[in-house]
């Protein structure tokens, strides 16, 4: 973030960051980092206190922080969170099942600004809704708790065609979940020809492999896969092979006595019994939590800004920031798993208080080196906020009527 590489790929204007300002661009990226919420010049305010030489700060206005923003190419953000992924799992030997790596696949949608500018990107509101829609999407490790990448995108796109971006980001060592939204041929075929390990859940009525397999009583069997009509189309479309395929189904009952079907590229029974996708599966729950956590705790939905460029570079901040957060809980559920195993009860990290802990700490941490000393305590405040975990217990889904924007440009919270 202080490298002239960084400041060369954020500006937008070859002539940007380049001369000392009251702004600089590490104080700027700092700035959308620090988990806002409230009004610009609050927390400008808030900013400049933070900071040992935050009287030059005092000063810089709402204004002259948009001026500066608007320089800052919002795919630099975006490259900080790449970035500390990438050395996460270089330094730490994160967790994984049966040595897979596990990410879920899963879209969103996002509510925006209703301007000009926002619509001419993200396309316009749907049918009957005066609110604009942006389609996001998350590749996201379950154990460990990490986003790994992201899309913001127009509705136009669909989820299946960023799950196959998506692709980009893995490797070999990858065993990606989907919900029962992505099974489609051409994906299957897309993950064959990347050698992509993945598991789906079946829609019961998806195929005729699939109809056949269920009134078969099997618990596990591998079928092939043909390409008919409009799977072969799709194929075509997208430059794939339709030759069949070979997917190994898998029969998981439910306590409620529901059939769940599991489509998976892992065949081989002897290293990847039947009876353990019933616990897999489920682990893809994690990234419908981080969702919740975006939407409710981030508020990824309160935007600094109008236009397109301060959607992506509030999105993109606040992605790092959560990032930032999800390491340092790893770490500190490290420290939590030796203070508390005496106990009778396994105890994970508050991540909401983690997040609380988080704000304007992160500043101090990018810009002002306390030092090892300030972490070290930042670690072990999150690894004392513990909540025991009760497995197996459930909460009937409640459905609730669709809501209103939440968060008004004009009316951002007081402190």
């Amino acid at each position: 973030m202080h490298s002239d590489e960084f400041a060369a790929r954020a500006r937008l204007d070859p002539k940007a960051f380049t001369r000392e300002r009251a702004l600089p661009l590490p104080a700027l990226v700092s700035m959308l980092l620090n988990l806002r919420k409230g009004t610009l010049q609050d927390e400008l305010d808030q900013f400049a206190n933070l900071l040992s030489d935050g009287e030059r700060l005092q000063g810089v206005t709402a204004s002259a922080f948009c001026q500066a923003r608007r320089k800052l190419d919002p795919l630099a953000v975006l490259a900080l969170s790449e970035r500390a992924v990438s050395e996460f799992y270089t330094r730490f030997a994160a967790k994984r099942w049966h040595g897979w790596r596990l990410l879920g696949v899963d879209g969103s949608t996002l509510r925006l600004p209703a301007t000009a500018d926002v619509i001419g990107e993200f396309g316009p509101p749907p049918s009957g809704s005066t609110i604009p829609l942006a389609r996001l999407s998350r590749l996201y490790d379950v154990l460990n708790g990490i986003v790994v990448d992201a899309d913001l995108v127009g509705m136009s796109v669909g989820e299946r065609v960023l799950a196959g971006e998506h692709l980009a980001a893995t490797d070999a060592r990858d065993l990606l979940l989907y919900d029962r939204g992505y099974p489609a041929f051409w994906l299957f075929a897309l993950h064959e020809l990347e050698q992509r390990a993945f598991c789906m859940r079946m829609p019961l009525g998806f195929s005729k492999e699939v109809e056949t397999f269920v009134a078969s009583g099997a618990a596990s069997a591998v079928v092939t896969f043909t390409a008919r009509g409009e799977a072969r189309r799709q194929c075509e479309d997208y430059g794939l092979p339709s030759t069949p395929l070979r997917i190994r189904l898998v029969r998981v009952v439910l306590k409620s006595g529901e059939i769940e079907v599991l489509a998976t590229s892992l065949l081989d029974e002897a290293r990847w019994p039947t009876h353990s996708f019933k616990a897999l599966y489920p682990l893809r729950w994690g990234i419908e939590e981080n969702y919740k956590r975006e939407k409710c705790r981030l508020e990824i939905e309160n935007f600094s800004g109008l236009s397109a460029q301060v959607v992506r570079q509030d999105l993109y901040a606040k992605l790092v920031a959560l990032n930032l957060t999800a390491m340092l809980a790893w770490v500190a559920q490290a420290v939590a798993d030796r203070l508390y195993q005496a106990r009778r009860r396994t105890y994970r990290v508050n991540f909401a208080n983690a997040l609380s802990k988080m704000k304007h700490t992160l500043v101090r941490l990018l810009l002002a080196a306390p030092g090892t000393g300030f972490l070290t305590a930042l670690i072990m405040a999150m690894a004392t906020s513990v909540e025991a975990v009760r497995p197996d217990r459930t909460a009937p889904r409640k459905v609730k009527p669709a809501k209103i924007q939440g968060f008004h440009p004009n009316y951002k919270r007081c402190r």
